[in-house]
């Protein structure tokens, strides 16, 4: 795990108690706390904003497909988490999705 990674769980762990969820932010981020992390961070890093439920960082579900879709095609940690989700919005299909993971497991 890198340093800036770290720093990233450590921000949803020192938040969790004092966030709360927004009823206008309902999607949930996937993972484990440092693939969050770095979703949270990287989303950050391209405009959107986020909300928390304690240590889960949400979207507002308007944002999702284009999230999403950054999240595939940037194959930030994680990405392998939301297979139905990118289906869902035409980002990929099984098929490409299944090559996508191919390619990530071989490196």
């Amino acid at each position: 795990m890198r340093l800036s990674t770290s720093v990233g769980v450590f921000n949803l762990l020192a938040t969790a108690n004092k966030a709360e969820a927004s009823d206008e932010y309902t999607f949930y981020l996937s993972g484990d706390l440092s693939q969050m992390a770095e979703q949270d961070s990287f989303l950050k890093s391209q405009g959107f904003s986020l909300g928390r439920s304690d240590v889960y960082p949400l979207l507002k579900e308007c944002d999702v497909p284009r999230a999403l879709n950054l999240i595939y095609e940037c194959k930030v940690t994680g990405w392998w988490n939301y297979k139905d989700r990118y289906v869902k919005y035409n980002i990929c299909t099984v098929d490409e999705f299944k090559k996508a993971l191919e390619i990530q497991c071989s490196k």
